[in-house]
């Protein structure tokens, strides 16, 4: 058995109880309740013999127990939780669910055993996974997070007498499981080994213009997000008004980033008359280690 906490610092635990059983009743014939009392229930589903628990404890929170293999109950909390303001917490990852419901824990009984035990000769235990690829994520025993080289998994999946070096199965993509959830769900975790290798500083341009440098001078805002690692998530800080950037010059330096955890720059160009001519304005969101 695994046990999720519906984490909310503040609210009325009862109303959310009910307002979760509300919503499974909205599934009559797939999903039954069995109430306990006023603080348990059992949820139980036509299409499988899985069961899962659901309670209020005593500090307030909400705590969903299900089997290990059960991915069903909690992503259909997840569809919930965020209308009320709750979020999951799984106690064995130790780390917040990400939004995606196509990242999946790696312990779960139809992953494959053998990706799992080629990923586990590296020294590394697997964390997540995407559904239907090879997308995965480990940890090492600092607890660092690296992606998995999707192709290079395939490939010793089909040849496992194959000796690779670890540097080309798997590279580095956050410090710990906190950076990992919080970078995740704003769409900073790559993806992809071989383009993250190639762009290892994190710099993710969504519109097309050279940053590295300017050929042209732009304008841009910086918007500021902090991490706060207990909640695992990036807090929204200052907004400097807009900054002239020289042709010629690069963004990092211009903005003089250096403990930075990534940069996203937005799709939109604005213009701003400069100088007396339009020259591009560009949002760009800056994610911060404090």
């Amino acid at each position: 058995m695994v046990s999720y906490r519906l984490i909310k610092k503040n609210g009325d635990p009862q109303n959310d109880f009910k307002k979760i059983i509300d919503y499974l009743l909205t599934f009559p014939g797939e999903v039954t309740i069995e109430r306990l009392n006023d603080k348990s229930i059992i949820i139980a589903y036509s299409e499988t013999t899985m069961v899962a628990g659901l309670k209020i404890d005593r500090s307030g929170d909400l705590v969903l127990a299900c089997d290990d293999n059960d991915e069903v109950s909690v992503n259909l909390l997840k569809n919930i939780t965020g209308k009320i303001s709750r979020r999951i917490y799984n106690t064995r990852t130790q780390s917040f669910l990400v939004n995606d419901p196509n990242l999946l824990e790696a312990t779960l009984n139809h992953t494959d055993k053998k990706l799992l035990a080629i990923i586990r000769d590296f020294s590394l235990t697997p964390l997540f996974f995407y559904r239907n690829s090879y997308t995965f994520f480990a940890k090492d025993k600092k607890g660092i997070i690296y992606l998995i080289n999707q192709d290079l998994l395939r490939f010793l999946s089909l040849q496992p007498e194959k000796k690779v070096s670890k540097t080309d199965f798997c590279i580095p993509v956050a410090h710990d499981i906190g950076h990992f959830t919080a970078l995740f769900d704003r769409g900073l975790m790559p993806l992809s080994f071989y383009r993250h290798k190639e762009n290892p500083i994190n710099v993710y341009n969504f519109n097309g213009l050279s940053i590295n440098p300017f050929k042209e001078s732009v304008v841009v805002e910086p918007i500021y997000f902090h991490l706060d690692l207990e909640k695992q998530s990036f807090i929204q800080g200052n907004s400097p008004s807009g900054i002239e950037i020289k042709r010629g010059q690069s963004l990092l330096q211009a903005l003089k980033l250096e403990d930075y955890l990534a940069v996203k720059i937005g799709q939109e160009i604005y213009f701003e008359k400069r100088h007396g001519k339009l020259i591009p304005k560009l949002t760009i969101s800056i994610f911060l280690n404090s």
